[in-house]
């Protein structure tokens, strides 16, 4: 898969995401490109290239914020290993559109937690607001898996109230559906990225490594074997083992220092 086919799908899911929010059905954008329906479809399952044109009568039909910030994308060159970044305010808004989009997301993290799992409390120590609804009792993201490496769970030795919050709220989103995994610990040399998503866009899967700069997207392949290594030392029964224990350990800790002050280092940089 090419790097132009990449940003393609990538693109197509912000609009896709973008008209469903907007409550249209896809005749009115496809009759003021003067094309028909199934083309738009096309565009929006990333199986044609977008043109600048179309995206900015696209963009101006759905009031879409990031609109630049797609231009950019589209007009983006990959870097030496094949990937287009994403710098642009927003980038974390528009991952979270590519995951609407996607029939099933696999997120897997080896540092600290995915921004849809992350408390409110959380999301502030790490400076991440979430777009995706932190703290809510279900992400937004349906049909989506979360693989944590052990340590994520563990970090944070210093700000043991905020874990055992966060680690609750882990809890309470597994006994209400999601599907959170741990893993027992890093399965590959070297380390990946600190998160590592596949998209399974309707014309095919995405990878995505966001970070605190932005978002890099790359054809599935290398990543991927990641996540199925990940997987493949993990079960729902021994996650929840795992989180219990953790949450049990955070709570220890607490109990030791009732009257510690709000952290001011994030749970990932606490060991």
């Amino acid at each position: 898969m090419t790097i132009t086919t990449t940003v393609s799908r990538v693109v197509g899911a912000c609009l896709l995401d973008a008209r469903e929010r907007r409550m249209m059905l896809p005749e009115q954008p496809a009759e003021l490109l003067g094309t028909d329906p199934r083309t738009l479809l096309a565009l929006e399952d990333g199986r044609l290239e977008i043109s600048p044109r179309a995206l900015t009568e696209l963009t101006a039909l759905y009031r879409y914020g990031h609109a630049q910030a797609l231009e950019r994308l589209l007009a983006g060159r990959p870097d030496w290993n094949g990937k287009v970044r994403d710098r642009e305010p927003g980038h974390a808004q528009r991952l979270a559109a590519c995951a609407r989009s996607s029939g099933r997301v696999r997120w897997w993290s080896t540092v600290y937690l995915p921004a849809p799992l992350q408390t409110r409390n959380y999301a502030r120590a790490m400076g991440e607001p979430s777009p995706t609804g932190p703290g809510a009792s279900r992400p937004a993201v349906r049909n989506a898996v979360y693989v944590l490496d052990s340590g994520v769970i563990q970090h944070g030795g210093a700000t043991p109230r905020l874990m055992a919050e966060q680690l609750d709220h882990l809890l309470s989103l597994l006994d209400s559906g999601t599907d959170i995994r741990v893993a027992p610990g890093a399965q590959v040399d070297p380390q990946p990225p600190l998160h590592v998503v596949e998209l399974a866009l309707p014309a095919g899967r995405v990878l995505a490594c966001p970070n605190r700069e932005g978002v890099d997207y790359c054809a599935s392949g290398r990543l991927a074997f990641h996540i199925d290594a990940a997987l493949a030392s993990t079960d729902p029964r021994s996650s929840r083992d795992a989180l219990v224990r953790a949450a049990d350990s955070h709570r220890a800790r607490t109990a030791l220092s009732p009257t510690a002050p709000a952290p001011t280092e994030s749970p990932a940089d606490v060991h």
